[in-house]
């Protein structure tokens, strides 16, 4: 039974550490092999909301998760991500929804906002959200940063060489159950 629960806490730790660096490795390809910046493998971008705007439909910390999609696929009602002061130093993603399509122009508002966000061309559009997972934001931030990064290198390494070691124990315990038989 104790080898039991372990195996299964191995499998639930290896499936948490794959997804930390997928979440590593999509970070890195979309800041410095993606043209854009803001997506990923496939065209799937993540991101972690940082304000209020968008509550209660979504909230500070959440994780969303947005695809590129087809600039005809876009239509009123959804929510999309878009760069605001593409290439100053003020430079951020925003997360609204699409109240007006005025053909190449868009015209957006947080759900919380009273105000409409002003106009802004099609290419700015990174794609529009597909899911948000709530809670995740921090731990996903922790994740991304040179901490995070090293930490999960760390954690990779001792994974493998205790994962080695107990194989290995495993490996002679048997072979003794073999000889002593």
């Amino acid at each position: 039974m104790k080898n039991v629960v372990r195996k299964i806490l191995n499998i639930i730790l290896w499936v948490i550490m794959a997804f930390m660096v997928l979440i590593v490795l999509s970070g890195l390809y979309q800041r410095f092999l993606n043209k854009d910046g803001y997506t990923g493998f496939f065209g799937l971008g993540y991101a972690v909301v940082v304000s209020g705007s968008m509550e209660p439909t979504i909230h500070v910390d959440e994780m969303i998760l947005y695809r590129r999609i087809p600039k005809e696929s876009y239509k009123e009602g959804d929510i999309i991500v878009y760069v605001r002061d593409r290439g100053t130093e003020e430079e951020k993603l925003i997360t609204h929804r699409i109240t007006d399509i005025l053909g190449d122009t868009l015209i957006t508002k947080g759900d919380h906002n009273m105000l409409h966000d002003p106009e802004f061309p099609f290419t700015e559009v990174v794609g529009r959200v597909f899911f948000h997972v709530p809670y995740v934001g921090k731990a996903v931030s922790a994740i991304r940063s040179p901490l995070g990064i090293a930490a999960i290198a760390v954690l990779l390494i001792l994974m493998a060489v205790f994962g080695f070691r107990d194989k290995k124990k495993n490996a002679f315990a048997d072979q003794e159950k073999v000889s002593a038989e």
